[in-house]
């Protein structure tokens, strides 16, 4: 990481910090199988996470659930398979500020959005979707454990050092389905 890179993201954390203090949302702890809504942010790196995420996105989506995802691209390109779809949108770096803030209207659109739930399911930090994550107004929001991440999540799984997507993917699934769950008698 270069010196000005490094400042740069010093900046925007610090930037984050300050304006997702002034987000106003109603916090509310809701089990995965009483929402209706989720948005689903991701680091996209290649076709395998890419895999994952259309498959989890679908299991969502067949219980009923309405899912936005957004996807951060670090490629200038678009490339074939990672072209929008209904319910699919991507950031690329072309979309942020100087200070890594998400400025496209992918992202305007996804944090303006009121979801139920905000899955992270990035499994590293990238101060762009931790901006997202940060300044969106979901009711509860869930992802990785990190220092990072602290003041921004609801719910924080933790991960062993290797443990990936297919690890969280399968904790999130486990903790959202038991938190806050009605009694069925």
């Amino acid at each position: 990481m270069t010196i000005i890179t490094n400042i740069r993201e010093q900046i925007g954390r610090v930037i984050l910090k300050r304006e997702s203090t002034r987000i106003v949302r109603e916090r509310k702890v809701i089990n995965l199988d009483e929402a209706s809504s989720i948005g689903l942010l991701y680091y996209l790196p290649d076709e395998s996470t890419y895999r994952k995420i259309s498959a989890y996105v679908k299991q969502l989506q067949d219980t009923g659930k309405t899912v936005k995802a957004l996807g951060f691209v670090e490629s200038k390109r678009l490339t074939g398979q990672f072209l929008p779809k209904l319910s699919y949108d991507f950031l690329y770096p072309s979309g942020l500020r100087w200070d890594y803030k998400p400025v496209s209207t992918a992202a305007k659109d996804f944090i303006e959005c009121d979801y139920d739930i905000l899955l992270d399911m990035s499994t590293e930090d990238f101060l762009p979707l931790l901006f997202l994550t940060g300044m969106s107004r979901a009711k509860f929001k869930a992802g990785m454990q990190s220092k990072a991440r602290s003041g921004y999540l609801d719910l924080m799984i933790k991960l062993g050092e290797e443990d990936g997507l297919d690890e969280l993917i399968k904790q999130i699934n486990h903790y959202l389905s038991m938190i806050n769950k009605k009694n069925e008698s």
